[in-house]
């Protein structure tokens, strides 16, 4: 399969486009290399694309800092799509595309800028030139027609639309920052000659006097200026002119509005400059209010999915734990957000056996609230299934190792219980805080801790036995109770939620459970709640 192009962008330097045309090729920082990248973080040979006849492989080289695709880490060779994205270091590579819309801010590019000038003064000139009758009625229609309400993506095309009428440039580009202005997070680009496949470079050092001064900045006659014409990315675009100017609202930039002219096209004039401030000004202020009403929009609807996913999940958590002979069980779950990545249950067996769990997924949020939600029905499955406890967490484990993103994991207790044997609590522990059993003297720390869930899908976990004796307590918590955090960065920890549980022997589950409950939020004495906060007791009877 060959005729494909790659194009390369390796951090704050212009991008590489190359035709694949069969065989293999491959990149990292060796010159050896079909592709030399100067990256800091590729190994000497970090990838190579292999053409097998009718399909295009990615094999990592085995890398020292990992190959991703679309994402996802690459252990074995996975096939190519176009459109696919390819990350390597800070270099990111797309498969088989032809043409792709950016406007680039690149440290190699030696622009030189022939002319700046600030937006406020630009627009003030405007007013006394020659064309100031002929600019503002243009403005006039342009300002009736940003009356009306469009959706931002709308929006950027119909902006986009009128500067091409206006200018007829070669391109043209509208562009909105991301968070922290490391990069354009919105962009869309108007090309007047559908066989342009370049992308938009740009100096960083001109769009930091446009986005840092506020100034609209142009390039004009790069043929005929001795510095331009030695700016490689000027003569190598052909561009001869072209015009850079701040999405200012108030004192704040939120983007670009980008105009140029090929050689042999249009060049621009003091007059241009002034008309290209003037809608730039005009289409911040409409897309900042746009953008600031969908925003709200959205996060209506996100509310709205919350609340939802707070009553879905509460159906999900044991509306009250089961009746168990010899025993009092209770559980308490206080999400730090809207929804929970903390999980706690029970499972009752046909022989009165009873199964319980308790679990932290990492994270918190809706995402940690997903895997939350498949943990628990795996549990409800597995151990309907009558396995051991370390059976049950080696299952468990097996299906959400495979699953789980980078950097996610889960810790879990599961154990059980046998009315037929009291006091014998069996348990396997995946990572998980310790569960502190309280009896007469005291509470203590409970059995030993194998690896977390997530990580590797052949982990293997212990079967651990502990006995409570009449009154006793076996007591489980997430992090949100011992990492509880004060205003003065104290953390509860196990001495605070032992210090809690004194004087309470013979006490029953479910004030067990409060008075652990109640020393946290004691403890934050009104600071941020965190974490997720989820506690479970089990009380022998007396």
């Amino acid at each position: 399969m060959t005729g494909l192009d790659i194009v390369v962008y390796p951090k704050g330097e212009e991008p590489i486009r190359r035709t694949l045309s069969g065989g293999s090729l491959t990149m990292g920082r060796s010159p050896d290399c079909s592709l030399q990248i100067h990256d800091r973080f590729l190994s000497r040979k970090h990838i190579e694309l292999r053409d097998e006849g009718e399909r295009w492989v990615l094999l990592d080289c085995g890398s020292a800092n990992g190959t991703w695709l679309n994402g996802i880490p690459v252990k074995v060779p996975m096939n190519l799509r176009p459109g696919d994205s390819i990350r390597i270091g800070e270099t990111e590579i797309l498969f088989g595309v032809t043409r792709t819309d950016r406007l680039l801010a690149v440290e190699s590019t030696s622009q030189t800028t022939t002319s700046a000038v600030h937006l406020a003064d630009a627009i003030e000139k405007g007013k006394h030139s020659k064309r100031a009758f002929e600019r503002t009625q243009a403005l006039n229609k342009l300002a009736i027609e940003l009356l009306e309400d469009r959706p931002l993506g709308e929006l950027f095309d119909f902006i986009l639309d009128r500067v091409v009428e206006t200018f007829a440039p070669s391109r043209a580009a509208l562009a909105l920052f991301g968070r922290g202005h490391s990069g354009f997070d919105t962009i869309k680009v108007r090309r007047a000659d559908d066989d342009d496949i370049a992308d938009l470079v740009l100096s960083r050092t001109l769009l930091s006097e446009v986005v840092e001064e506020k100034k609209i900045v142009s390039l004009l006659d790069a043929g005929q200026n001795d510095k331009l014409s030695q700016a490689k990315s000027i003569v190598g675009q052909r561009i001869s002119s072209a015009l850079c100017a701040p999405l200012l609202v108030e004192d704040k930039v939120l983007g670009v509005l980008y105009v140029d002219f090929l050689m042999g096209t249009k060049e621009l004039d003091d007059d241009d400059v002034c008309l290209v401030g003037q809608i730039a000004r005009f289409a911040a202020t409409k897309l900042d209010t746009t953008r600031l009403r969908e925003e709200s929009l959205l996060k209506q609807r996100i509310d709205e999915e919350l609340r939802t996913a707070y009553v879905v999940q509460g159906r999900i958590l044991p509306a009250r734990p089961p009746e168990v002979p010899g025993y009092l069980l209770a559980g308490l779950n206080r999400p730090a957000r809207m929804v929970s990545g903390d999980y706690y249950d029970f499972v009752i067996r046909p022989d009165g056996r009873v199964y319980f769990v308790i679990a932290d997924v990492s994270g918190k949020g809706i995402t940690a609230a997903l895997l939350m939600s498949s943990l628990a029905m795996a549990f409800n499955i597995f151990a309907s299934q009558d396995p051991s406890p370390s059976e049950l967490v080696s299952r468990l484990n097996a299906m959400l190792a495979p699953r789980l993103g980078p950097a996610k994991f889960v810790t879990l207790f599961a154990g059980v219980i046998d009315p037929s044997k009291p006091g014998e609590v069996c348990f396997a522990n995946a990572g998980h805080l310790p569960p502190l059993v309280f009896n007469a003297s005291g509470a203590v720390e409970a059995g030993d801790t194998d690896i977390v869930m997530g990580v590797f899908s052949n982990s293997s976990y212990r079967d651990q036995t502990l006995v409570l004796g009449e009154g006793d307590s076996i007591v489980l918590f997430t992090d949100g109770v011992a990492e509880a955090e004060n205003a003065t960065g104290d953390l509860l920890g196990t001495e605070g939620i032992a210090k809690a549980l004194r004087g309470r022997h013979f006490h029953d589950a479910d004030e067990v459970v409060n008075a652990v409950d109640m020393a946290v939020s004691s403890f934050l004495s009104g600071a941020e709640q965190h974490d997720d906060v989820t506690i479970l007791a089990i009380t022998r009877k007396s």
